[in-house]
């Protein structure tokens, strides 16, 4: 092992000791709940412009009021948004709701590495949209990456919001400035173990290759919940965070040094937006979805105190009723926009 990386490891083990020692004197955590069963969509492919297949869902009514689109964070799935489908199609039985696996996550296809960018997961998005949403009013949900993702939309396609896209959700993400994040560590600490990641990415894509599965542990788990949170929401993001390839670990983790999308913004300066996040996220700090309200006339700031990353898993009941309202109010809005608009054409 070179010297830097000796070092960088070590800093790296230092900082799990200081965690486990943190995390034995917490308290312990609730008894894990029995998870509900997974809602049952209707399984659609749609193919990206370079040929890569995106495995959707849509669930809900075949001729919905408005549909709602829920994109998913970096290393995750679709899977991790079950428990807001159940709770939007149990209120609103009218609605549709669409998820869908981004490129090289879940069940989708593979993508080469210069194509694992937000820039591209923006363009896959519009596809989803133009392939399987039905007419009529349209919300996007966005978690961490998938939040990013409706910035890159917003960058690309800026004319179908407050058109086609009435209203926009954007839960524990960042219009930029990631690098400065420390993952709640001592700025020293982060600045080392983020040099040293991509080195261990490319060690576990290696080991992938050579028939090993990549390691997920207590680290995985502390980056992205609070100590509070249900151990069957945690075993559940684990289970799809196991399933995610080294090769897409590695693949996307450049993409987040280049997302600066803070104009992107201006598309959605009129149409209603909720901005949610847990004030004990590691990942994306609350201070970057204050911003993401600051730079928004018509957002709602949601802050949930001692939530982490996973801020829509550890209070889905409180997520769910946000967006519920945002949904209420998007399609209001739209309903009083459209006939002004149509009276000036």
């Amino acid at each position: 092992m070179r010297p830097s990386t000796a070092a960088a490891g070590l800093a790296v083990l230092a900082a799990g000791a200081a965690l486990a020692r943190r995390r034995a004197a917490r308290p312990a955590p609730p008894p894990a709940s029995e998870p509900a069963p997974p809602p049952l969509g209707r399984v659609r492919t749609v193919t990206t412009d370079d040929g890569v297949d995106l495995h959707v869902e849509v669930f809900g009514a075949a001729e919905p009021t408005a549909t709602v689109v829920l994109a998913h964070g970096y290393v995750q799935s679709s899977r991790l948004w079950a428990g807001q489908v159940r709770d939007l199609l149990d209120a609103r039985p009218d609605l549709a709701v669409v998820t869908y696996d981004h490129r090289g996550h879940g069940a989708s296809g593979a993508t080469t590495r210069d194509r694992a960018t937000i820039e591209h997961l923006g363009h896959d998005l519009a596809r989803v949209l133009e392939d399987v949403v039905p007419d009529g009013p349209v919300v996007l949900g966005g978690h961490s990456m998938g939040g990013m993702t409706v910035m890159a939309l917003a960058e690309q396609r800026p004319e179908l919001f407050g058109d086609r896209i009435v209203g926009v959700a954007l839960v524990g993400t960042s219009s930029g400035g990631l690098d400065a994040v420390t993952y709640g560590m001592p700025a020293p600490a982060a600045r080392v173990v983020k040099r040293l990641l991509p080195v261990l990415n490319e060690r576990a894509v290696k080991a992938e290759q050579a028939g090993k599965q990549r390691a997920v542990g207590a680290m995985d788990t502390w980056l992205i919940f609070s100590s509070a949170a249900d151990p069957a929401d945690v075993r559940a993001a684990m289970e799809v965070h196991r399933a995610c390839t080294a090769e897409t670990v590695a693949a996307f983790l450049p993409t987040f040094s280049d997302h600066d999308r803070a104009t992107a913004l201006g598309a959605l300066a009129h149409v209603p937006v909720l901005v949610a996040v847990g004030d004990a996220d590691r990942l994306c700090p609350v201070e970057h979805s204050r911003a993401l309200a600051a730079a928004l006339p018509t957002a709602e700031l949601a802050v949930y105190p001692g939530a982490g990353h996973m801020v829509q898993l550890e209070r889905r009941p409180e997520v769910s009723r946000r967006l519920l309202a945002l949904v209420d109010r998007a399609v209001a809005t739209s309903s009083r926009t459209v006939p002004a608009e149509r009276a000036t054409a």
